[in-house]
C-alpha cells in the first residue's frame, strides 16, 4: 500500500485539508485520530476525539489498543486499495502508525505549509485553542452515533474536479477533552519515572544525571549511568531505551526522540 503522510503540529488544519489532499491524489482512504475514513464515510476505528483525557486521545490516534489496531487492519485487508493518507503532528508519529499497521513504510510526505499558508495555519490553530473545535472529514450524519452528546454542525467544502465540481461534507465537533485544557507535563515528572524504571534494573548500580532537553520540537534525553561489569552493555542498553520508550509513551503520551546514555563506570558488585 502507497502511503501518504501529511504532517502538522496539533490545530493545524490537517482534518479540514485532508479531503483535498485525498482527491489530488486519488487516496479512497483516510486514517485520522484512529478513525479510518473510506471515500467519505466512516469504515472502522475509533476517533480520538471521544476520548476525555488528552493522553487517552494520544493513545487512541496511533492505535496502541489491540482491539482497536486489529479493527483497523482487518478493514484494510477487506477494501484492499492501494492508498491511504494517514494525518499526524509529526512524522515520527505518523511513523508509529505505519509500524502498528504493518505497512511498508511512509512513501510520500506532505507538511501542512505546503498545501496552507501561514495566516490560514495561525488562524486554524488559534480556534483550536479558542474554542476547542475539531475537524472530522466526514458528512455529520456518519459521526453523530459515535459523538452522541458532543457539540456536532456540518462544514461543506466544494472544490473543482475535471470540468465539474465536487461537493464535500465535514462535521465539526468539540471533544470533552479539550474543556481540560492544555496538558503540561514537566521535566521533573520524566525524571521521576526514569529513575522509577531504571531503579528496577539490577544491572543498574547507579543513576548519575538525567539531562532533558527539546530538539526540533522533539524530546532528547541524555542519561548517565554506572552498569555492573560483565554484562553485553550494547544489548542491555537498547532493551532500556526500548523499555523507557514504550514506558513514558504509555504514562504521558509523549515521543522521545532519543535517549542517549552515558556509561561513567563499571562496578563488579
Amino acid at each position: 500500500m502507497y502511503v501518504y503522510a501529511l504532517v502538522g503540529v496539533s490545530g493545524s488544519g490537517k482534518s479540514h485539508r485532508a479531503a483535498f489532499v485525498a482527491d489530488k491524489y486519488n487516496i479512497p482512504l483516510i486514517l485520522d485520530d484512529g478513525l479510518l475514513i473510506y471515500k467519505g464515510h466512516v469504515l472502522a476505528g475509533k476517533s480520538a476525539k471521544r476520548d476525555k483525557i488528552k493522553i487517552q486521545a494520544i493513545r487512541t490516534a496511533i492505535l496502541l489498543k489491540e482491539e482497536h489496531l486489529k479493527e483497523v487492519k482487518d478493514a484494510l485487508d477487506d477494501v484492499n486499495e492501494e492508498k491511504i493518507l494517514i494525518l499526524g503532528t509529526s512524522l515520527r508519529m505518523i511513523k508509529k502508525i505505519v509500524a502498528n499497521l504493518k505497512l511498508d513504510g511512509i512513501d510520500q510526505i506532505i507538511k501542512i505549509d505546503e498545501i496552507a499558508d501561514q495566516q490560514e495555519i495561525k488562524k486554524a490553530i488559534d480556534i483550536r485553542k479558542k474554542e476547542g473545535k475539531h475537524v472530522i472529514p466526514v458528512p455529520k450524519i456518519e459521526v453523530k452515533s459515535q459523538f452522541p452528546g458532543y457539540f456536532i454542525h456540518s462544514l461543506e467544502l466544494f472544490f473543482k474536479k475535471g470540468k465539474g465540481s465536487i461537493r464535500k461534507e465535514k462535521t465539526i465537533v468539540r471533544p470533552k477533552f479539550s474543556y481540560f485544557g492544555n496538558l503540561v507535563i514537566y521535566n521533573q515528572v520524566l525524571r521521576d519515572l526514569i529513575y522509577f524504571e531504571l531503579s528496577k534494573e539490577i544491572d543498574v548500580k547507579e543513576i548519575s544525571s538525567i539531562y532533558i532537553e527539546k530538539e526540533d520540537n522533539e524530546i532528547c534525553i541524555r542519561i548517565e549511568i554506572v552498569l555492573k561489569y560483565g554484562i553485553e552493555i550494547i544489548d542491555y542498553i537498547k532493551g532500556l531505551q526500548r523499555n523507557l520508550n514504550k514506558s513514558i509513551e504509555k504514562f504521558t503520551g509523549l515521543y522521545i526522540k532519543n535517549f542517549n546514555f552515558y556509561i561513567s563506570s563499571l562496578v563488579i558488585n
